[in-house]
């Protein structure tokens, strides 16, 4: 398998930049060749036949791109969301992404950072700095990268010192809006001459959050990251060289706060069925006429805090037909996060999000460098991941007014009868063992036709040893225990009745006469656990492909390659103990059909690369909530098409346009759920076949303008403008079905400029910048919790935002 890769618009400007002399004036009007490893192999881009968007170093700083949602703008058929911001990120490519907002679950994009696996999802906005090269491959990367890549792969390549180049640094600083500071800096040299260099590189960013809360205290959206990283280069002898990376980031500000947006009331109250209504029973309802999109109403603004410790080991020993390459790591990733989940002033749902991974894995390839048709990449990869997570749901500690009538018909619903509920502590642990076998040829028969064969054997072993849900009081005392205690048969917090509406009234009116009403289903209080559960996956992936090269400026590709995301267990909350069938949802599968052009025309001056594909996607996972119960599910049968295409054209030499677009047609082919209008009758199930898949609009557009309005012999000033449009994507597999219509975000558009000047000498820069213009609304992600608690959650995007900076190399 191989990459282009063609830098997104925002950014790719500086990776075609055109040569420039010590004035800063161009000297070429061609686009540069870029140079990768995303297929294990240093290879030009444009001899790769597979689908790579990439940014350089210089390209990512020129640019401002600061985080992982940055690039997603900028890249064909690429959307970023995530329920708690950017620390943690949910990648979609092509349509695949995922649902799940626990920390348990791997996502379908893989983030690797140095070559090595981030499993930890809320690990993957943390390396994002100092970067030398980022690239995001897409399409199912099942060889050479191996589970979980189902949509794609992510690479983060980091600085690496030079042996022998003489003492040099950077720092870069700025400020910018809602006190808004940035601070960078590196620095590297030779510690022993001929053998060991090594590099040090800080980063810190902090500012007071776009979200305001009227009610006092602190900003929401907040950033305080902080992160170091020692970079040492040691050549053993003159075969051999070691590059050891270790790392540390640091995350602990008050992360971006829920929109609540209430629902309708289609309650029957006429009826003696129980609806659960969509029925605003929070007691809350954001006003609108008060509040502008950024301002919210919370009464708790706790910290989400992350650490995450990392260290990667590659070790390369180079001979005169091959190289043999150890790539080790260890990795420790912490979260917590206190949350107010119903985005109001009441206490109606909070939830305390804890977990810890500890991972570690080892890759040992073999790379030929054969003077024959053939080439060959072979290896063996074994991975480990143990997760323990706690979270905490504490629910209607604040009761809202439930009483029945015409003035407060809108607040019913169970609601009366969870008085006293307290809180859901929720315990797991995992252990993930991953061993797996790989190879890749390729055969060029001649100098225009290539072939790729791929195949990859993975054995995975899943456990979960440990799994208890309990019930605590609001002070944390020990009330019950749901799992493993439940001697009831029901898989609820409590059971619902069918009552009246004047049964309704009445408990409304006296909560203590009603607590006990239905009954809560836990048993005695125990943090022992249920039966451990081991699931065994033993998949084969791989690719098959082959490329002509119809001249020595334009190829074109076809390819069949499997994708293979690994089973997992429901991190979400449920009360009966269940069995493996029911607790762990399959491994996830993509065989995936792609064709492709790749063409450098005018003379060099322009570049275009195009793709269409076509994915047969079976058991995808994601998570459905049901009640105040959660469910990890298979989504049975899903369709995926698409065509993208990306543009560069170095216009003159002080103009380079930049454009990519990507169009997706997804459909769930089988998929069931369930009908969560209701409580009446649990098993209710609601036919989605045809829906829209999550994450996956229409209809994607970027483009970028860069041109260097002033060039002089002291250096010269470029302005950058560049912008991004969505069509309407949905946030749930519901898309408008059992009254989810609002659980989308519609079509919207995004416009971002940055002016800077850059000595003649590349010493020292200076740069401002505003993003999103014209200050448009849109949201980023959503989930629907209608069913259980009456609204829909909500985070917004950023509003507009400006910010200078200056930068000093020596």
């Amino acid at each position: 398998m191989k990459k282009y890769l063609i830098p997104a618009c925002v950014l790719s400007a500086s990776v075609f930049a055109p040569l420039s002399s010590s004035s800063g004036q161009p000297t070429a009007q061609v686009l540069e060749e870029v140079i990768v490893t995303a297929q294990r192999r240093s290879e030009s881009t444009q001899d790769i036949p597979v689908a790579i968007t990439g940014f350089t170093g210089n390209a990512i700083e020129k640019f401002g791109v600061e985080s992982t949602n940055d690039v997603g703008a900028q890249v064909p058929n690429m959307q970023v969301s995530g329920p708690y911001g950017e620390v943690q990120p949910i990648f979609a490519i092509r349509g695949v992404s995922m649902s799940d907002y626990n920390s348990n679950q791997a996502s379908p994009i893989g983030v690797y950072v140095d070559e090595a696996y981030q499993p930890a999802v809320y690990s993957h906005g943390a390396n994002f700095f100092d970067l030398e090269r980022l690239e995001v491959l897409r399409g199912p990367q099942g060889t050479l990268y191996g589970k979980n890549t189902t949509g794609g792969a992510i690479n983060m390549i980091t600085r690496t010192p030079e042996i022998d180049t003489p003492f040099n640094g950077r720092i870069r600083a700025g400020v910018g809006s809602y006190d808004a500071t940035v601070a960078e800096a590196a620095v590297e040299g030779t510690v022993l001459p001929g053998t060991l260099s090594a590099r040090v590189a800080l980063m810190f960013k902090k500012d007071d959050g776009y979200q305001e809360n009227p009610l006092g205290g602190a900003n929401g959206a907040q950033t305080d990251t902080r992160g170091g990283r020692l970079a040492l280069n040691w050549a053993i002898n003159d075969n051999t060289t070691a590059i050891l990376k270790v790392t540390r980031t640091e995350n602990d500000a008050n992360t971006a706060q829920v929109r609540n947006e209430p629902g309708v009331d289609i309650r029957n109250t006429s009826s003696t069925a129980n609806s659960n209504g969509f029925i605003d029973y929070t007691g809350y309802s954001r006003p609108h006429e008060d509040l502008d999109f950024h301002e919210i109403e919370s009464n708790k603004m706790g910290p989400l805090i992350t650490t995450t410790d990392t260290a990667v080991l590659n070790v390369t020993m180079n001979y005169e037909t091959f190289s043999i390459v150890s790539v080790s790591s260890y990795g420790d990733a912490q979260y917590f996060q206190d949350a107010n989940t119903d985005g109001s002033p009441l206490r109606l749902l909070e939830i305390d999000w804890s977990s810890d991974t500890v991972y570690y894995s080892q890759d040992l390839r073999f790379v030929s460098e054969w003077a024959s048709p053939f080439q060959l990449i072979a290896g063996v990869y074994y991975g480990y991941e143990n997760l323990g997570l706690q979270n905490i749901y504490c629910i209607f500690e604040d009761l809202p007014d439930t009483r029945v009538g015409e003035e407060n018909s809108d607040t019913a619903g169970l609601a009366p009868f969870l008085v006293g509920f307290g809180c859901v502590d929720q315990r797991l642990r995992t252990e993930k063992d991953s061993r797996a076998v790989y190879g890749q040829v390729r055969f060029e028969p001649t100098e225009r036709f290539g072939i790729d064969l791929g195949m990859r054997y993975t054995e995975d072993r899943n456990d979960m040893p440990y799994y208890n849900t309990s019930r605590i009081g609001y002070d944390g005392s020990p009330i019950g225990t749901w799992v493993p205690a439940n001697s009831t048969g029901r898989d609820e917090a409590f059971t619902p009745l069918i009552v009246s509406p004047n049964q309704i009234a009445y408990c409304a009116a006296n909560p203590g006469a009603c607590s006990g009403t239905p009954g809560y289903t836990h048993g005695d209080y125990t943090l022992e656990s249920q039966d451990p559960l081991e699931a065994i996956e033993k998949e084969w992936t791989g690719k098959l492909g082959a490329d002509y090269a119809l001249t020595p400026d334009i190829l074109l590709y076809a390819s069949y390659s499997r994708g293979y995301r690994s089973g997992s267990y429901n991190g979400g909350v449920y009360y009966l103990e269940r069995d493996l069938e029911e607790a762990y949802a399959r491994p996830e599968f993509i065989d995936a059909y792609e064709i492709g052009v790749k063409a450098d025309l005018l003379d060099g001056r322009a570049r275009f690369n195009a793709a269409a594909f076509y994915y047969d996607y079976t058991d995808q996972q994601f998570v459905n909530v049901v009640g105040i119960s959660v469910f990890l599910e298979n989504a049975g049968a899903s369709e995926i098409q698409g065509v993208e295409a990306e543009f560069q054209y170095q216009i003159s030499q002080r103009l380079f346009l930049n454009a990519g677009v990507g169009l997706l047609d997804t459909e769930y082919k089988e998929l069931m759920l369930a009908d969560t209008t209701t409580l009446a009758n649990p098993e209710d199930q609601v036919d989605l076949a045809g829906n829209d898949l999550i994450s996956a609009p229409d209809v994607n557009f970027n483009i970028s303008v860069d041109w260097d309005v002033l060039v002089t012999d002291y250096g010269y000033l470029s302005l950058n403008v560049n912008g991004s449009y969505q069509s309407k994507q949905w946030f749930s597999a519901y898309n408008d079905d059992a009254e989810y219509e609002a659980t989308k975000q519609d079509a919207y558009h995004l416009l971002n400029a940055r002016l800077s000047w850059f000595s003649a000498d590349d010493r020292y820069s200076l740069a401002a910048f505003v993003k999103n213009i014209e200050d448009v609304e849109y949201d980023y992600y959503a989930i629907d919790l209608q069913a259980s608690f009456g609204y829909t959650y909500f985070l917004s995007g950023p509003p507009k935002s400006w910010g200078v900076e200056a930068s000093y190399r020596f």
